[in-house]
């Protein structure tokens, strides 16, 4: 009897969904192999959000509505290809794409940094131009972190540049700021760096949590979720100016390094006003997690820990009620992308795709219908799929 307690209690999953959510599943590449990332950007310029994707040493760019594919980059300009970050950069309404390539996970030295920029037609070849070596740099995103509406690229290597498996603890990964500097048409970037070390730095997210028009960097990494901001201090003699200050947030999960913390981060909202951090926990991991903060305390609720592999995140608000829906990935046994959606007091689960490994899931607005696309990419299954809501009744949403 008492084994049987342990086993029902080693399993946990949130309830079916009574009244699932509904998709059009669009399979935008059912060719893409070894796919890894996946990004929502207007590239062209039109208007009408693009989809970005890579893996395998190539990156390319599917044009909204067509989703005509078009090469960014191949194994001769980006071999190991691992993180992309794509925005006009230079105000000439054609986007640049900085790119992480040369990425080795047993050689943390390893690593580059290039932009690429677009040529003359939509067609033409892109050009590329080096900005920095970074060890083992695995994520890239854009983000206005000190409040001067111009945003910098915060570039997170995951190990350390003497780190070695197979914990990887000899080292803590420090993250990278790239500031664009444009002259005329040349775009060259000032770096710095957030001198606090994290030990397997999995996932970053760049995002204005407090509404004061800087963003934080959230961090998923062996610590759990560690928060870095620009905040303005004052010291004697050098005054006030904007330093970094560090946060911790939920802990994540127990365990021994590297298989502790967290391995990716967002922050949702509950009934519009509470905040969350939705995780997946630990590094690589089987937990999908909700941590709300009540005062001083973490408040952690593990939705599922049947994953395998666990490697994609995202949330959004789909059905419009003020509660973000957290979508979640894995690309390990019984590999698919889930909802986790909050109905009153309770999360419910579906299975939204059984046919995705997922590796990384982005969303957006693709359609201009101002309800909230999911996007996601496969590596062993090598598709890029966009979920588009069917919609519901509209009485539940906002005008």
């Amino acid at each position: 009897m008492n084994s049987l307690i342990v086993l029902l209690l080693s399993t946990m999953i949130a309830p079916e969904d009574p009244k699932p959510l509904r998709f059009d599943r669009i399979v935008i590449d059912d060719n893409f192999p070894g796919g890894y990332q996946v990004e929502i950007a207007d590239v062209d310029g039109d208007g009408k959000p693009d989809i970005i994707a890579l893996g395998g040493s190539t990156c390319a760019w599917y044009q909204n509505p067509s989703w005509q594919k078009r090469i960014i980059s191949t194994a001769k300009e980006t071999p190991g290809i691992i993180s992309s970050a794509t925005r006009d950069i230079d105000g000439d309404g054609k986007a640049e794409v900085t790119i992480a390539y040369e990425f080795s996970m047993n050689k943390p030295k390893d690593g580059k940094l290039l932009l690429g920029r677009q040529g003359a037609t939509l067609d033409a070849p892109w050009t590329f131009t080096p900005i920095a070596n970074v060890g083992s740099l695995h994520r890239l995103r854009w983000g206005d972190i000190d409040g001067d509406k111009i945003p910098e690229l915060v570039a997170a290597p995951i190990f350390g540049p003497s780190a070695t498996p197979p914990a990887f603890q000899e080292e803590g990964a420090r993250i990278r700021i790239y500031t664009p500097q444009v002259q005329k048409d040349r775009i060259t970037f000032d770096a710095s760096t957030i001198e606090h070390p994290l030990f397997v730095l999995h996932a970053i997210d760049v995002i204005d949590v407090d509404q004061d028009g800087r963003c934080e960097i959230l961090t998923a990494s062996n610590s759990g979720v560690v928060a870095f901001s620009k905040a303005k201090i004052t010291l004697p003699v050098l005054g006030s100016r904007l330093d970094w200050s560090v946060g911790l947030g939920p802990v994540g999960a127990a365990g021994a390094a590297p298989k502790r913390g967290s391995s990716e981060v967002h922050i949702g909202n509950l009934n519009r006003a509470e905040r969350f951090y939705a995780t997946i926990d630990p590094w690589h991991g089987s937990e999908v997690s909700i941590t709300r903060r009540d005062g001083g305390t973490n408040n952690r609720e593990v939705l599922d820990n049947t994953l395998d592999d666990g490697h994609a995140l995202w949330v959004a608000d789909i059905d419009g009620d003020g509660n973000d829906e957290v979508f979640a990935g894995h690309r390990g046994k019984n590999a698919c992308v889930s909802i986790y959606r909050h109905n009153s007091k309770l999360w419910t689960k579906t299975v939204l795709d059984r046919e995705l490994a997922a590796q990384d899931l982005r969303g957006g607005d693709i359609d201009g219908d101002r309800i909230p696309d999911v996007v996601a990419i496969g590596g062993k299954t090598h598709n890029v799929v966009w979920y588009r809501p069917i919609k519901a009744s509209p009485t539940n949403r906002e005008p």
